[in-house]
């Protein structure tokens, strides 16, 4: 009979699963901000970190300039070609968004980013609305005054840029969407609103907990046990104290077909029995076999 046993390490096995969540969030979110920015203004320290960071590289500005050349892991796995990086310099001023990580976790997924913003509409009560393409490029897919009129999503129409391992969108296009609202506007009033999936990597791991004939078939289950002889007392706090201080099963349950059901299983450190680090709950008990094993999986996600 065993009240512990030791896991096979090589039956632990570890998994990696990609998730994804949608996040719908405003101006009042936590953490959610937008910078409008001007270079050579007093808000050009901001220009000066994104140009270093992530504009620099490629760029017509500095077409030889290869210092920082880590870009966006996303992009650069896909068509690092595909992201338009020119108009950053081609307007001084832009919008920042930024987005803490709490939201958008390893990254935002691609193709999923949508930015309305609520200040402004046109005739029709269209508010302006901003997406990605999936490579890292910022265009609208209801502006009034587009520079081609083939495609929407046409590089021509790009507005800015979203770095996705950042949490950060980039609005660099100062021209109009309609005739009233220019890009530089949008995002300036804090009323607009966010909606794209967040990417997380889920940490999985599981154990095999094998239970195997004439093992762990002993029941904690106090109701199983008789009083002590002669120590029945009178009121019920007395029998259940005689109850507990009697280690063995009533006569029913010691017979060789007795087997007791699982419900809960504790994995403890190896030089710890005191606490358990992992409580694992069953849905329902299972009843340990005396003929062949029983094996548990139980998984823990990171």
């Amino acid at each position: 009979m065993f009240v512990f046993k030791d896991i096979d390490k090589t039956s632990t096995v570890i998994q990696q699963n990609v998730v994804h969540y949608t996040q719908n969030l405003t101006t009042a979110s936590s953490g959610i901000q937008s910078i409008n920015i001007v270079s050579g203004s007093i808000s050009s320290s901001y220009w000066n970190s994104l140009n270093v960071l992530f504009y620099t590289s490629g760029s017509p500005q500095y077409p030889n300039e290869h210092k920082f050349s880590f870009r966006n892991s996303a992009i650069v796995t896909k068509a690092i070609d595909r992201q338009i990086l020119t108009k950053y310099h081609g307007y001084p001023s832009s919008s920042i968004i930024t987005i803490p990580q709490q939201y958008y976790g390893e990254k935002i997924k691609e193709k999923t980013f949508v930015l309305i913003d609520k200040s402004f509409s046109d005739n029709s009560g269209n508010n302006p609305r901003i997406v990605d393409d999936g490579f890292g490029n910022l265009y609208s897919t209801n502006a009034h005054h587009s520079q081609s009129n083939t495609n929407a999503s046409s590089s021509d129409n790009y507005v800015g840029n979203i770095f996705y391992d950042y949490g950060l969108a980039i609005i660099t296009e100062t021209g109009s969407w309609s005739g009233s609202v220019k890009y530089s506007d949008i995002t300036k009033d804090t009323n607009f609103t966010l909606k794209f999936d967040s990417q997380d990597v889920i940490n999985t791991n599981e154990y095999s907990v094998t239970v195997r004939p004439q093992e762990f078939n002993k029941s904690m289950n106090y109701t199983l046990r008789m009083p002590l002889s002669g120590t029945f007392g009178t009121t019920l706090n007395e029998l259940t104290a005689s109850i507990l201080s009697n280690p063995y099963l009533a006569t029913e349950f010691t017979g060789s077909d007795f087997t007791p059901y699982v419900t809960t299983i504790n994995l403890y450190q190896t030089n710890d029995k005191d606490k358990p680090v992992i409580t694992a709950v069953l849905p329902k008990p299972i009843r340990i076999s005396n003929k062949i094993s029983t094996t548990f999986k139980i998984r823990l996600d990171l």
